[in-house]
């Protein structure tokens, strides 16, 4: 974007004060976190539920910031001879601003939401589209009100393509997102018990789900999860062309033949149907779990509507490998493997990945290790479901299950009755790493997953600390 500072409080409707030669400036960037604010950053000061950013707005001036916007004046005292810029609403300026610069962009963009698989599915769809074009994609999970606005303003000219994860907490969050980002192509990867504390069922998270596809336009193209029964009902009232994935269910593109090569990854076959007839493909992936086909499936769908190739989309997929805490696999002296996959967890994939531990085998003579944590933002339903990931996890052949936090607790009570191996609690992560750390032995596989508050990833990075990636 090549607005002056100037320019940028005509198109919000606000005022600006400063000496004349700054406000002729473009901002290098745009932050609301002083903490990470570059030189040259146009810094927002957002006010939220929990902290108002007009608090660190003189901080973000001595740190270059090129301006400030703001919806107090006052409360920001002498501003230093930084340009400000008053509006009455800085997170709706945000929004605003970044609904301008996408409109003003060429670029064709992909929103991709759902309830797990988000982020993954997003990195497929970027690997997938690199072949064919510039592609600019959200970074790391800024997905939510103040992150996809913020990667939307790094949009750039020649950017053909840009990839947006778009998530939500509340009713109206997705509303708003189709608003700002106006997507050309909408992909749900599924809808499932996730952060369920703000609404009332799997129910209302769909219907909050199915904001972003009613606010798309009616040449817009939707991309539905053809195996989950609220992904059919968003797709059957979408206004726009829907194109559909899955596995068992007819999709218009298919997978069959799944088989996991240990844990090094996947193949699998995708049909795809058109035009009366078919046409078979072979994927393979450096990643594991049923759950990773259909993110694949996604981003291949978005990739096919784009013009490219599917065998040239799986080739390209074929080269990528997992995230950090995302289903990556390390390595270690020992030899010991370690299956990280701390980011998040939700129910849904804790039943993928404790399908796809039963499935791995460890080395000769090694054990296998469940280290899992609370899966957090269950609304009422945290107790029942932590049990029945508990009935899971004791039925497996775990030869030892650590659990962490308040909510592990109702799944190792579930656990203990049929589990074969040892079981423990921790309160937290710090005491379940030292255990696990002098717990492991040459050969062992350790599973790790919980979600991001409980901090697993501390026990992962226990392990490498102790025996070094091979």
């Amino acid at each position: 974007m090549s607005h002056t500072l100037e320019n940028i409080a005509s198109i919000l409707g606000g005022a600006c004060e400063g000496p004349s030669e700054r406000i002729g400036a473009v901002p290098g960037g745009f932050s609301i976190d002083t903490r990470t604010i570059r030189p040259g950053d146009l810094f927002f000061a957002i006010v939220g539920p929990n902290h108002d950013g007009h608090r660190f707005a003189a901080q973000a001036a001595e740190k270059g910031a090129s301006g400030l916007i703001v919806s107090d004046r006052g409360a920001i005292g002498a501003a230093a001879g930084v340009p400000v810029i008053v509006v009455k609403d800085t997170l709706r300026a945000l929004q605003d601003l970044a609904a301008s610069v996408r409109r003003e962009m060429p670029a064709r963009v992909v929103g991709i939401t759902g309830s797990g698989g988000k982020t993954t599915t997003k990195e497929m769809t970027r690997a997938a589209l690199e072949s064919s074009f510039t592609v600019h994609s959200s970074r790391g999970n800024l997905n939510n009100l103040y992150g996809c606005p913020l990667s939307l303003l790094e949009l750039k000219s020649d950017h053909q393509v840009s990839v947006l994860e778009m998530g939500m907490s509340y009713h109206g969050e997705l509303a708003r997102l189709a608003e700002i980002a106006d997507p050309d192509i909408g992909v749900l990867t599924n809808v499932s018990a996730a952060h369920l504390m703000n609404f009332t069922s799997v129910e209302d998270v769909a219907s909050a789900k199915q904001e972003l596809f009613d606010g798309m336009r009616s040449d817009a193209i939707g991309i539905f999860n053809a195996d989950n029964e609220h992904c059919r009902r968003i797709a059957g009232a979408f206004k726009g062309f829907a194109r559909t994935f899955g596995i068992d269910h007819e999709a218009d593109l298919r997978a069959s033949n799944y088989r996991m090569n240990g844990l090094s990854g996947c193949t699998f076959e995708v049909r795809h149907a058109q035009n009366g007839g078919s046409r078979t493909h072979a994927v393979s992936l450096r990643f594991v779990g049923i759950h990773h086909v259909y993110n694949a499936l996604a981003a291949m769908s978005a990739g096919y509507m784009l013009g490219i190739d599917l065998d040239a989309i799986a080739d390209r997929l074929s080269q990528l490998v997992p995230l950090g805490m995302r289903g990556r696999v390390l390595a270690l002296r020992g030899p010991i493997e370690c299956l990280d996959d701390s980011y998040n967890s939700n129910p849904d994939a804790m039943h993928h990945m404790l399908r796809v531990l039963a499935d791995a085998e460890p080395a000769a003579g090694g054990r296998k290790i469940i280290v899992f944590g609370d899966m957090l933002e269950l609304g009422d339903y945290e107790k029942e479901a932590h049990r029945e990931i508990g009935r899971m996890i004791g039925l497996s052949d775990a030869a030892i299950i650590v659990g962490v936090g308040r909510l592990a607790v109702e799944a190792l009570d579930e656990a203990r009755s049929t589990a074969k191996g040892e079981v423990h609690h921790f309160d937290e992560a710090t005491g379940a790493a030292a255990f696990v750390v002098q717990s492991v032995r040459p050969g062992d596989l350790v599973f790790v997953k919980a979600s991001r508050g409980i901090g697993l990833d501390r026990v992962v990075g226990a392990l490498e600390e102790r025996f070094g990636e091979e």
